[in-house]
């Protein structure tokens, strides 16, 4: 809860500053994440879903609400957003990843939605970005099972646009924010990844 306060108060002032060039998004360490906190994300939905007398829900809790706002506002940045992905990158971690205009990871990265196995579903957008990436039946049996998938299975199905060793992903995320910041356009993405990325 603290990460998704703290990540959404600089993105907004990375939004409104007008001096940032590119955002790079990185683990501390040997992981990009591997998402929230279970037993705190279950405490925080029970004591926050409203439902009517028959257990049907009224609306959605607000901290996914403005969780949610954050990367669509995190997706509409002018500037190049790169997650630079190593280790284990899961649930809403992945949802955040996906979100970024450009996906670089490490050859060891595994990803995964295993929010299924909790008795949850992805709530970020990550059903939806995976379904437009990777195709409905891809993302279907990921999400329905919650099973990890490959680096290489990622870059199959379109979900990163380049694997590197692990030991280069930084310098490779840097090297790439360079090449693409200086006339960056969303509408161009494809360009870059053909340019740059092949």
């Amino acid at each position: 809860m603290e990460f998704f306060r703290e990540f959404g108060e600089a993105l907004y002032f990375i939004s409104l500053c007008g001096e940032f060039h590119a955002l790079i998004i990185s683990g501390h360490g040997r992981h990009y994440s591997s998402g929230a906190d279970v037993p705190v994300l279950l405490k925080e939905i029970n004591e926050n879903v409203v439902t009517d007398e028959r257990g049907k829900l009224q609306h959605i809790p607000e901290f996914l609400s403005k969780n949610y706002e954050s990367f669509l506002l995190l997706e509409s940045l002018s500037i190049p957003v790169i997650s630079a992905i190593r280790g284990v990158c899961l649930g809403s971690a992945l949802e955040l990843a996906l979100f970024s205009h450009f996906r670089l990871c490490g050859e060891e990265a595994v990803f995964g939605l295993p929010e299924a196995s909790f008795n949850l579903a992805p709530g970020l957008g990550g059903m939806y970005k995976l379904c437009s990436m990777a195709g409905l039946a891809f993302a279907l049996e990921r999400v329905l099972k919650g099973s990890t998938f490959s680096a290489e299975d990622a870059l199959k199905h379109g979900i990163v646009d380049k694997v590197v060793p692990k030991k280069v992903l930084i310098p490779a995320a840097f090297d790439f924010a360079r090449q693409v910041m200086q006339d960056f356009r969303v509408e161009k993405r494809g360009l870059y990844i053909k340019k740059y990325l092949s």
